[in-house]
């Protein structure tokens, strides 16, 4: 995990933390930046993040002075790592880690003409259908040609596997195929 994943996993689980903790009892600023606070030092002890220790202190430090509010610059700083962060390639690998979840399978990656029908990750067949998938993104991670998707399986399941591409947001998808069991599904950049 990047730098740039691992304050962003630590911004989102601390600002998680305190809205869990507002369902208790309303906060005061003071008592949202020390619960704040107190989330940060235990990160920084984590030697799972010591790559992002100097700017979780950076926050730990800011959370500290009276009157700021730590809330507001933990999504300030969110907001910009997401925009930073978020390329095609790592919302088309969401997409698929969604996909995989969603569906209990395991995505597979082949050409067209290769596809082992037979070789299935649970009750259905997942594939990214590319010639070379790592052309289809440049140098800088955005998506500069379509890619497609092959989904095999029930019909319930080909819901499922719909839904959460269309719930991505990130993708505009094209139907290339469609039949009862059998859906392909071309992917482009919006």
């Amino acid at each position: 995990m990047n730098q740039s994943q691992q304050l962003l996993d630590i911004s989102t689980n601390a600002l998680l933390h305190l809205e869990f903790k507002k369902l208790d009892k309303r906060l005061t600023l003071t008592e949202q930046n020390n619960l704040l606070v107190q989330y940060l030092k235990k990160i920084i002890k984590n030697d799972r993040y010591r790559t992002v220790k100097k700017s979780t202190k950076s926050w730990l430090l800011r959370g500290r002075k009276a009157g700021v509010c730590l809330e507001s610059i933990l999504n300030n700083d969110r907001e910009r790592i997401l925009q930073t962060s978020s390329t095609d390639l790592y919302r088309f690998v969401d997409l698929i880690e969604d996909i995989e979840a969603q569906l209990h399978t395991q995505v597979q990656y082949s050409l067209a003409h290769n596809i082992n029908l037979k070789a299935r990750f649970g009750k259905v067949l997942v594939c990214v259908v590319d010639e070379d998938l790592t052309s289809s993104f440049d140098d800088d991670g955005l998506m500069i040609k379509s890619t497609q998707l092959l989904f095999i399986g029930s019909t319930e399941h080909k819901d499922i596997f719909s839904a959460a591409i269309d719930q991505s947001g990130y993708f505009q998808s094209v139907i290339a195929y469609e039949d009862e069991s059998h859906l392909r599904v071309e992917l482009f950049r919006l």
